[in-house]
């Protein structure tokens, strides 16, 4: 799937290089309302579950990863988009949520990390335990819906010594998962 859209993408950028970036941009605002109606069921589902049920772990974790595949295409779109130079901030959808993510502002990075419960941890890799990872939030896919960035130390980690962290895998938290949030500026060395 993932090919098969960078390649007509490709093809439209080809045949039709004056409006491309229009036809394009018209392609991700559909694709942003297909995701919208995704987003919902998905949330609703997640509200409908018992979280704190052990034996529901697995299909939270199905329903976390099922979100992230339908934000794919999307992604693929807003990213081809900014490689042919067209801001696709301005075209996101904005919805509510009770956390912020993280940002660029005041030319600076301010990241969003969340603590989340436990029950959410457990839940966040597939069907694989990620306690004492860093989860940074990074945009909302729908209200109280986010995509969030699950962040791993890098193999030199030395107690006592300054860490850093690499992106290990994407995943959407949602209201309901997260215990507490700090903002931080980035340190980009």
């Amino acid at each position: 799937m993932v090919d098969g859209q960078k390649r007509r993408l490709e093809e439209i950028r080809k045949k039709r290089p004056e409006e491309a970036a229009a036809i394009i941009t018209g392609l991700l605002k559909e694709e942003y309302r297909r995701l919208e109606e995704a987003m919902r069921a998905l949330r609703a589902s997640y509200l409908r579950m018992d979280v704190d049920d052990p034996a529901q772990q697995n299909d939270v974790a199905d329903l976390r990863l099922e979100a992230v595949e339908a934000y794919r295409p999307a992604y693929i779109i807003e990213d081809f988009l900014t490689d042919m130079g067209v801001d696709v901030i301005p075209l996101m959808p904005h919805y509510k949520g009770s956390f912020e993510v993280s940002a660029y502002r005041d030319g600076e990075w301010l990241v969003s990390m969340v603590s989340l419960k436990e029950n959410a941890m457990r839940t966040l890799g597939g069907h694989c335990n990620v306690i004492g990872d860093v989860v940074i939030l990074e945009r909302l896919l729908y209200d109280n819906t986010y995509l969030a960035a699950v962040m791993r130390q890098t193999d030199d980690y030395e107690p006592g010594k300054q860490t850093f962290v690499e992106l290990d895998s994407y995943t959407v938290v949602f209201d309901e998962d997260i215990q507490a949030m700090v903002r931080l500026p980035l340190e980009n060395k």
